[in-house]
């Protein structure tokens, strides 16, 4: 248990990969569980998934991480209990859910292997509700008693009740055949696939009216007339990562990565047009690593690149004194040197906002190798490059204690 609520900590703080792993430990419990619920395993995956993505929308409310098994049995019921109510369109039944034999095999030994999975499902669907769902769990990955008792929030002696109660229903040459079936039926790493795609389809902040990072991109976005937006996908190529550094903190996805910063569009979208140009991006940014100010590790972020023969030093100065000021208001600034062999000189800023000097920024003017790298004239051209993470100015702009709630109603709508 120890280990677990070090993982949802970690999830609470924004950690795709940690909550990603809870998702791997806990996906056949709450399967098995909405399937006790529900009798049909494609509902039962259904509420699964939808559990597993309200859960990480609302894990911050969670005080006590150690408690999140019987918390999310508790929001599997819900789940099911909302499928339960909702009239949908017929699907196919639990009994073809088994699962169909295969064409090379014996037509009368896989006619009677389902009838025999029929009736399985048939027992376990007529169980009192308590032992069918200690029934299910236990068979269908091997949870332990204990893993049981607290998901379910019962002693680890109920449990065992409940089992053995069960053995005495069930016929005994049906115990293999219910162990099969429900681990036949278990799903499988295209699950954890889904999950993964349900947090990044969470929504993006800058396409909800009224949200404070929406209002403060807007205002970025006016105070930089003549530049074209460009997008980019959330997964790419980890080979289209701009900064090798940021390789470490990648979230991987199969053989590709989750975008780390939106620099990653802009440097792509320099590379296949000519000079002069004038790019924005506004987009999501997915970190795995230790973060500053307090944000989750899924960021909304603006990337400004400009290629031009006057796009040097005091020309991005005055453009990041720009988008700053539309976002915060009047700022004070101040710049420290870092180390970026791709630009020179490289920056970050701070702006004094309220009294306090707040870091804001990076930027930097590129090197000649950075633009002949990238199909420009070194010769002919200057261009420079700065970022800024939207929810920051956000929390700023409006004075908000934590980040955490810009993803939370109101500012968020519940489903």
């Amino acid at each position: 248990m120890e280990e677990l609520a070090q993982l949802v900590s970690r999830a609470q703080a924004g950690e795709l990969d940690a909550y990603g792993e809870i998702v791997r430990r806990f996906q056949d419990m709450a399967y098995g569980y909405a399937y006790s619920i529900l009798g049909d395993f494609h509902l039962a995956e259904d509420a699964a998934q939808e559990a597993f993505v309200e859960a990480y929308r609302t894990l911050t409310g969670l005080r006590e991480p150690a408690a999140f098994p019987g918390w999310f049995r508790r929001i599997v019921f819900k789940r099911c209990d909302r499928i339960t109510r909702r009239k949908r369109a017929p699907t196919v039944p639990m009994t073809a859910a088994a699962g169909a034999a295969s064409a090379e095999r014996d037509p009368a030994q896989a006619a009677e292997e389902r009838e025999m999975k029929d009736k399985v499902l048939e027992a376990i669907r007529a169980l009192p509700e308590h032992e069918r769902a200690a029934t299910t769990l236990f068979y269908i990955n091997g949870y332990s008693h204990n893993d049981i008792a607290e998901f379910l929030e019962v002693p680890v002696g109920t449990v065992k009740t409940r089992l053995h109660s069960s053995r005495k229903r069930l016929k005994e040459k049906m115990v293999k055949m219910v162990e099969e079936t429900l681990h036949e039926n278990a799903p499988d790493e295209r699950f954890s696939r889904k999950v993964i795609d349900g947090l990044i389809g969470r929504p993006d902040l800058t396409d909800i009216d009224g949200h404070p990072v929406q209002q403060v991109c807007a205002k970025i976005l006016a105070a930089l007339p003549g530049y074209e937006r460009v997008d980019g996908e959330d997964i790419i190529p980890e080979s289209c990562i701009m900064n090798p550094w940021r390789r470490q903190f990648a979230f991987h996805v199969d053989e590709d990565v989750l975008r780390t910063e939106a620099h990653d569009v802009t440097f792509r979208a320099m590379s296949r047009r000519p000079s002069p140009l004038r790019v924005v991006a506004v987009a999501r940014a997915f970190q795995d690593g230790a973060t500053d100010f307090g944000d989750e590790q899924i960021r909304h972020q603006v990337s400004v690149v400009r290629v031009d023969r006057d796009a040097g030093l005091d020309e991005m100065k005055r453009t990041l004194q720009d988008v700053a000021e539309a976002a915060l208001g009047p700022v004070e600034f101040k710049y420290r040197e870092l180390e970026y062999h791709w630009f020179q000189p490289c920056m970050g800023v701070s702006a004094k906002y309220k009294g306090e000097w707040i870091g804001i920024s990076g930027c930097g003017v590129m090197t000649a190798k950075t633009l002949s790298d990238t199909g420009h004239d070194p010769s002919q051209v200057s261009g420079f490059m700065f970022g800024v993470t939207l929810e920051k100015l956000a929390v700023l702009k409006y004075g908000i204690d934590d980040i955490r709630t810009l993803w939370q109603p109101p500012y968020v709508p519940r489903d």
